[in-house]
């Protein structure tokens, strides 16, 4: 039997169907629960290669756009015909290594039920020093008004996603997630001569998205500040069906009048009056002795544990005497009534 579709993974591409589907191979191969997965594909609709591809172990849905979009515009488009709860912005220039990533990725949601976390994967190029391949609920992007802006051309959307979080953990609130053992490898690289692999931006389409993602920066602060709010009130939420959980168990009200229930404030005066009365009360129910006895009961409780000595085996294997717990006892004095004299100690060290 099917499951619902719980992760989404939105892959742009265009006219590279043999590297689409090294992708989607490694994909298959890897995922727990591939029934529960969605692969969208967003196309030119000038690249009929694309649009007619097929994978026979993973569903595929086609977006189809006018071709010269940029990326933020695919991602969108992508994610306007998504139906799992996670979404994941994926390329078609990777390879997943890593057996049960999806089993992974869910776990961490699990640990956020509100669902506002960001999940990044290794994605051996960037690694955690930035968000690369970004995780998020649909919660989120709800919030968020999308997944992305439409107006980034290719670059600064992992930065603008992962931003979002930064200042969540401003505020006190830490969401970002990175899986460092799970590796969804970016053959997007170059050699370099001192740093092995390494990826390069191109620097005109940068110089037109890194302005973007400086002038995007009060909108982020707006939105973390609508993400802690969400935060707050599922909170709130969570904590008030407890307490009314809790109530819907009481069927008595009368045996909520127990001891202890109020705070009692008094003057040193009237508090000794209210021992005289509580004492003479004893004495008519239960005589001097029960006096006694309540009254040691009290001091019992107030003083801390007496000790008596008891050999046992140190770790140096001598014999040396620990204190162990032993009652108070009450006494009676000779030839008066019973008084409370103390406690015995047993013998002292």
């Amino acid at each position: 039997m099917s499951e619902e579709v719980t992760m989404t993974l939105i892959v742009p591409t265009r006219q590279r169907t043999a590297q689409l589907g090294g992708l989607l191979d490694s994909v298959a191969a890897t995922t727990a629960h591939a029934e529960s997965l969605e692969i969208i594909l967003v196309v030119d609709a000038d690249d009929p290669a694309s649009m007619s591809f097929r994978h026979e172990a993973l569903p595929i849905k086609h977006v189809v756009v006018q071709p010269g979009q940029t990326m933020g515009v695919l991602n969108s488009e992508g994610y306007e015909a998504s139906t799992g709860e996670y979404i994941m912005l994926l390329n078609d220039d990777v390879l997943v290594r890593t057996r049960g990533w999806d089993e992974r990725v869910r776990a961490c949601f699990d640990d956020f039920p509100d669902g506002i976390v960001l999940v990044h994967v290794n994605d051996t190029l960037i690694r955690e020093h930035l968000c690369t391949f970004p995780i998020v609920s649909r919660t989120f992007c709800e919030l968020a008004g999308g997944i992305c802006p439409r107006s980034y051309i290719r670059y600064r959307i992992d930065d603008h996603i992962e931003d979002v979080f930064n200042l969540l953990g401003v505020l006190g609130v830490q969401r970002t997630v990175y899986l460092r053992d799970v590796v969804f490898e970016h053959l997007n690289s170059v050699a370099h001569p001192e740093a092995d692999r390494v990826y390069m931006s191109d620097p005109n389409i940068l110089a037109v998205d890194a302005p973007m993602f400086d002038a995007l920066f009060d909108e982020r602060k707006e939105l973390a500040l609508r993400l802690i709010d969400y935060i707050d009130q599922r909170a709130r939420l969570v904590a008030s069906a407890s307490r009314r959980q809790r109530l819907a168990c009481i069927i008595d009200p009368f045996s909520l009048r127990v001891p202890g229930r109020q705070r009692v404030k008094c003057s040193a005066w009237a508090w000794w009056i209210t021992i005289l009365q509580r004492g003479r009360a004893c004495i008519r129910q239960r005589g001097y002795r029960g006096l006694v006895q309540a009254a040691g009961r009290r001091v019992a409780r107030l003083l801390p544990s007496p000790v008596r000595s008891s050999p046992t085996l140190s770790s140096s294997g001598n014999v040396h005497l620990a204190k162990q717990a032993r009652p108070l006892q009450v006494v009676r004095a000779k030839g008066a009534s019973p008084l409370l004299r103390g406690c015995r100690r047993g013998d002292r060290a």
